[in-house]
């Protein structure tokens, strides 16, 4: 007959986080696509509306970091933890980039609004523009108005760009500033939140930038990154992996549950 030993030794359940995040996953993403308050016809086009605009969830986040409180002080320790595991486990995906990137704090993936670049190098100007998801890079001759380049091409790939046989009649200066143009309008630029000056918050023992909005629209693109991870089988269950969803659940789950 089992005693009490027994029974103080099967206190401690082990809880499968990689689950209880994609659980928590599930409720946030009915809120988003059922609630009327955020827009996009996709997963990504509603994440990066709930990023980068006002709306209850990323209004939440902002009030956690900021707060004076247990919650507050609870939230950026979780925050802090996540961070910590990110450095140790090196999870990756391709979610923003179209190659690897490690899903950290200190490389997060933020939506280039510039939709025109334009500038002068040696009478030749340089111009690309972006509207309706098509860019549009010219190359000119500004002393007879002649057009030396002209490609429009369904989002940003520059490697489609440099096959061109147009391109590859410009001389190797024009060619290198044609790309420093194009590159201006790189659908996404990679951004740190940490800090190594004076102006910051504090999370734990990491230093983040004196700026919740900007923390916050990491912390979304950070939690929608590992749920892709997940989803897609692209993250190996191991003990590194599980402590990073074990954090990313407890940051999820603190201004969801606020959305009740």
């Amino acid at each position: 007959m089992p005693g009490y030993k027994d029974w103080i030794d099967a206190i401690d359940i082990e809880v499968d986080y990689f689950s209880a995040f994609m659980k928590a996953w599930i409720a946030f993403n009915a809120w988003y696509n059922n609630s009327g308050e955020v827009e996009g016809k996709t997963d990504k086009d509603c994440i990066e509306f709930i990023a980068e605009k006002t709306n209850r969830f990323k209004s939440y986040i902002m009030n956690l970091i900021t707060a004076d409180t247990s919650e507050g002080n609870i939230f950026r320790e979780n925050v802090a933890g996540l961070h910590s595991k990110l450095l140790n486990a090196a999870i990756t995906t391709q979610e923003y980039l179209g190659t690897r990137q490690a899903i950290s704090f200190s490389e997060v993936a933020v939506k280039n609004s510039n939709a025109r670049e334009k500038f002068e190098f040696r009478n030749i100007s340089y111009e690309c523009s972006r509207a309706h998801g098509k860019i549009t890079t010219v190359v000119t001759d500004t002393k007879n108005g002649s057009e030396l380049f002209k490609l429009e091409q369904d989002g940003h790939d520059k490697n489609y760009l440099i096959q061109q046989s147009s391109y590859k009649y410009l001389s190797p200066e024009r060619q290198r500033k044609c790309l420093e143009c194009y590159e201006k309008l790189k659908p996404y630029r990679i951004t740190s939140v940490l800090s190594s000056g004076t102006g910051k918050i504090t999370f734990g023992s990491y230093d983040f930038v004196n700026d919740p909005n900007t923390i916050s629209h990491a912390i979304v693109i950070i939690l929608y990154m590992l749920r892709c991870c997940l989803a897609h089988g692209d993250v190996s269950p191991d003990s590194g992996a599980k402590e990073v969803y074990h954090f990313a659940y407890e940051v999820l789950c603190a201004p969801l549950r606020k959305l009740k």
